[in-house]
């Protein structure tokens, strides 16, 4: 079997209606022509702003339409981020599903960190809190070619996630995001370097990027990091398919140059 595979990074500016944003999305995967092994959707692919409620009737279709997806490519998707109510009586969580090649929903992995914060831009103030509820569940996939952990956007500023994430045999991390332009700009590239360089895991980033309808701006700028902590691969801040090769056996490579994890003092 090759020890490389084909990441595909979709970058795209979602809306508020569901529809127009998974054609944006097929728009985007088509020419790809089932090349690429490996399939990451944004935070909030399906919906961007407008009302949380009505995409929570879509999520079935949604599913639907990744599991096809999913075997039209023949290819395994994380899928960004959809409202998931996970437990009665809860507000939903911002889930993020894998589905297999042949189509098989496979993995859920639930939002740990939420986005609470304050920041200098034309929103100022987000409180992803009062929409969401947080998971508590760390999820690792076993893809047959890597073992690839789950992660979503503000989880990105936590290395104990991923720490734990590379304890449990990732090789390679999704990070899902919808990073604002403000932080973006002055944060996501050092973060996302981080967390490849930390973990010695390849990073495949799908970000969102442009001026949405409800009026946010995110970075975009989406990224494939390899362990060493190289930008394979970038996009600008508009939409794109973002695809490059990774060569698995890079991970075994760097790990057996600097084995940091044989060295740790504390544990995550």
């Amino acid at each position: 079997m090759s020890n490389k595979i084909t990441a595909a990074v979709v970058q795209m500016c979602s809306g508020s209606e569901v529809a127009s944003n998974l054609r944006q999305v097929e728009a985007l995967l088509s020419g790809l022509d089932g090349s690429a092994e490996l399939l990451v959707l944004p935070e909030c692919f399906a919906q961007f702003g407008g009302d949380m409620s009505a995409l929570g009737g879509h999520t079935e279709e949604v599913r639907a339409w990744l599991s096809n997806i999913a075997k039209q490519e023949s290819a395994w998707i994380v899928a960004g981020s959809i409202p998931y109510t996970a437990k009665f009586g809860e507000n939903p969580r911002a889930s993020c599903f894998v589905f297999s090649p042949e189509g098989e929903e496979v993995n859920r992995y639930d939002k740990i960190h939420l986005f609470d914060v304050d920041v200098s831009d034309n929103t100022n103030r987000y409180r992803e809190s009062d929409d969401y509820s947080a998971g508590k569940q760390i999820e690792v996939v076993d893809m047959g070619f890597a073992r690839t952990g789950l992660s979503i956007c503000y989880d990105v500023r936590f290395p104990e996630l991923y720490q734990q994430l590379r304890h449990k045999g990732a090789g390679i991390i999704t990070v899902p995001s919808a990073f604002t332009k403000v932080t973006g700009k002055a944060h996501w590239e050092s973060l996302l370097r981080a967390r490849a360089i930390e973990t010695q895991c390849y990073v495949v980033a799908a970000n969102q990027g442009g001026v949405h309808s409800n009026k946010r701006e995110t970075w975009g700028h989406s990224m494939i990091i390899s362990p060493w902590g190289e930008v394979l691969a970038e996009a600008g801040e508009e939409p794109v398919l973002l695809v490059e090769d990774l060569d698995l056996g890079r991970i075994q490579e760097v790990r057996r140059q600097i084995p940091c994890f044989s060295h740790k003092v504390f544990n995550a």
